[in-house]
């Protein structure tokens, strides 16, 4: 029996070793990270307790040489305000909570974060946000990308470019975008979500796509999100650029698809249950142009049944082993 057990443990051991870039276990204290712009102030404190940091907490901060590592932009320290709180879960999703109180996140949505985190490898995890006044909100990104790098547990970093890559051709389509009738970001960060399950699914099921096949997937889930004739056709490049980065890189390989799969389909959840996606939905409506529910969908569908899929050749990889 002991001989058995040593099996199993080293044969989860090799599935979990084999899962790179992705953080592995939940963590024993939480982390948090506050703009170095805050290292003197006595605005850290206020901060602190819209964070919920405690005692107990690892804290550090992020300095110009962190953003030009993880996000690839030097700032001066004395402009990073935007501060964080996290917690790596084993299960869950990601979750974030931008408290607004003292200042706002302005060029960076919840939903965008957790897009672009979700890339970055970060699958399971409650996050606070806060800042002392209006910010952008790139220090708050890269203090979370260095929190698991404090915790001993950092990021791929082709996985963490790739991520901000993704948030600027988010960020750069949302502003280009603004003010126009029948687009919200809301629907655009549903659209890439949908996108990355697609291919995920695909890719999984033995497909080998090509640009072709990813640009078939990036028009059908702009159509399906009612943003077909808004999204213009140089916009879908960009999408199809950093999608293609992102398959290249492996991210979306068998090794990682479970976690990224259960977080995306809460992303999803989020999304349509926040009152940006619904009213973007309304307006869809009335435009003509109405917004596909994905979760509901056969494909949408398939995202459980990738999970449980994924959970059977394990268990019967451990079942041959005493056949």
């Amino acid at each position: 029996m002991k001989k058995w057990i040593a099996v199993i443990a080293s044969l989860l051991l090799t599935i979990t070793l084999a899962t790179p870039a992705l953080a592995a276990s939940a963590w024993k204290e939480s982390v948090t990270i506050y703009g170095a712009g805050l290292k003197d102030s006595p605005q850290k404190e206020q901060i602190a307790k819209l964070l919920g940091t405690k005692d107990d907490d690892i804290v550090d901060y992020v300095y110009g040489n962190d953003t030009e590592k993880y996000i690839n932009y030097r700032y001066d320290d004395s402009i990073l305000f935007s501060s964080i709180r996290i917690m790596e879960k084993n299960s869950g999703g990601l979750k974030i909570d931008i408290d607004e109180t003292y200042g706002k996140i302005t060029q960076i949505s919840p939903q965008t974060y957790q897009n672009a985190l979700i890339t970055a490898g970060v699958t399971n995890a409650d996050v606070v946000i806060a800042a002392p006044h209006d910010v952008t909100g790139e220090s708050a990104l890269t203090g979370i990308y260095k929190a698991y790098e404090v915790q001993g547990d950092s990021l791929n970093p082709e996985y963490t470019k790739n991520a901000q890559d993704e948030l600027n051709t988010i960020s750069d389509i949302t502003s280009e975008n603004e003010g126009k009738d029948g687009f919200s970001e809301a629907q655009l960060n549903k659209a890439i979500t949908e996108i990355k399950i697609t291919i995920i699914n695909q890719i999984n099921n033995g497909a080998n796509l090509t640009e072709d096949d990813i640009r078939q997937i990036v028009d059908e889930k702009i159509k399906d999100n009612g943003l077909d004739g808004i999204v213009t056709e140089e916009q879908k490049t960009q999408i199809i650029n950093i999608i293609i980065q992102i398959k290249n890189s492996g991210f979306f390989n068998e090794e990682s698809a479970t976690k990224i799969l259960e977080s995306s389909k809460n992303l999803l959840n989020q999304i349509k249950d926040s009152d940006a996606f619904k009213d973007a939905k309304d307006k869809a409506k009335n435009l003509g142009n109405d917004i596909k529910d994905f979760a509901e969908s056969e494909e949408g569908q398939g995202i459980i049944e990738s999970i449980k899929s994924f959970f059977r050749s394990l268990f019967e990889s451990i079942k041959n082993l005493f056949n």
